[in-house]
């Protein structure tokens, strides 16, 4: 458990470098806020499209070779993006970058198998934390490697130390983590009936009374959550004044709040008043996080806002994640997963184009306007869930 945890928090400590830096990275390049936004979406599309195959690939092949692939092709996306001198190889960086996220889903079916079902609430917020962590010191050193200085800030260390991390992710896999889908759990997975292609998998999804409800909060959920991250830099940028250095400590707060949030609360939070209520509690956290920033007129009101909205997003993963996983064959674990991931990926396509749209012709303020609102029909939907839950129990 341990080295998966390594695992995650390496690789996405690299990611997490590129977060605060990749806006302004595009607007020197001459893109406009628009063009940062659809930029950043991309990254989610093409996770998207490719989440459900790569999860399907650990079924048929085992999580430590899916693994291993993706870190190292998450490594040479870093190193393009440093190289970068044009916005198509910005697009060409994120595209690929995208294609390895799906390395998530495999990480959860990891746990999926190796840990008792009673125990995967906890296990999965443990795993989410090495995410957060990442997440949270990432954006940081990303920002101190650029400088403070907006105008002179350099992208490209960042984006090299990014791509060396990767490669240690890489290495941790190779050396220290066994394969959880042995051989035999593999064969059971190709024998007997075919499998369901992609669209059957995502008709059973939807055809079931709970998942489809399930499926579409995680868009909804996302959506606003990534209409927050994706113009944050921007917006603090514009309305704080911060530069890259302060924009990154920023979000390094979003992550401290949330690793704490996953590693301290999820489990005793879940044991007490289950996981349907721990939604129920995401859903309005993020509404009033969202709401918060909109009457936001001090620093420390947006991080009061922040913490409510951040603690709100780190619960919502390991929790909705375990549901998710419970109701999945083992055999199918990777590609439900996959799925599921895809969703949430396809949330954080819409959450990034609404904000850059809506950041540049109606307010600043109004992302998060709009990711306020979404957050009412996930309350409604998950309300339906708990109340079906009962009925089937």
């Amino acid at each position: 458990m341990f080295t998966l945890f390594l695992v995650i928090f390496v690789n996405v400590l690299g990611f997490g470098l590129i977060i605060p830096l990749l806006p302004f990275y595009v607007e020197r390049l001459g893109g406009s806020p628009e063009l940062v936004t659809l930029i950043i979406a991309l990254y989610a599309l093409v996770q998207f499209a490719t989440a459900p195959v790569v999860g399907r690939l650990s079924d048929r092949f085992g999580r430590k070779p899916v693994l291993i692939w993706t870190t190292v092709g998450t490594a040479v996306a870093h190193v393009i993006l440093g190289f970068s001198d044009g916005l198509w190889m910005v697009v060409l960086s994120r595209a690929l970058a995208g294609v390895m996220a799906g390395n998530l889903g495999v990480a959860f079916a990891y746990i999926g198998d190796v840990v008792e079902r009673k125990d995967s609430a906890k296990a999965y917020g443990r795993l989410t934390t090495g995410f957060t962590l990442g997440f949270t010191f990432g954006p940081a050193l990303g920002g101190l490697l650029a400088g403070s200085d907006m105008d002179t800030a350099n992208f490209m260390v960042p984006a090299f130390t990014a791509a060396t991390l990767s490669i240690v992710a890489c290495i941790c896999v190779v050396l220290f983590l066994p394969e959880s889908h042995t051989v035999d759990k593999r064969e059971e997975h190709s024998a007997g009936k075919p499998k369901k292609s992609l669209a059957e998998q995502f008709r059973l999804v939807m055809n079931d009374s709970i998942l489809w409800k399930l499926a579409i909060v995680s868009f909804l959920f996302f959506m606003a959550w990534t209409q927050l991250l994706s113009i944050f830099a921007m917006w603090s940028d514009r309305v704080l004044e911060q530069g890259p250095a302060r924009i990154g400590m920023l979000f390094m707060y979003m992550g401290l709040v949330g690793s704490i949030t996953q590693f301290v609360m999820t489990g005793p939070l879940v044991k007490k008043v289950g996981e349907q209520r721990v939604l129920h509690l995401t859903t309005v956290g993020m509404l009033l996080g969202l709401t918060g920033l909109t009457l936001s007129g001090s620093l420390v009101w947006v991080l009061i806002s922040l913490t409510v909205a951040s603690a709100a997003n780190s619960l919502f993963t390991p929790v909705s994640t375990s549901v998710v996983a419970q109701s999945a064959a083992p055999k199918e674990r990777g590609a439900i997963l996959g799925i599921f991931q895809s969703i949430g990926s396809l949330g954080r396509v819409a959450g990034p184009l609404f904000s850059g749209a809506a950041f540049a012709n109606l307010s600043y303020n109004s992302p998060f306007h709009i990711g306020a609102l979404v957050m009412v029909p996930c309350l409604i939907l998950l309300l339906m869930v708990s109340r079906a839950v009962k009925s089937q129990n």
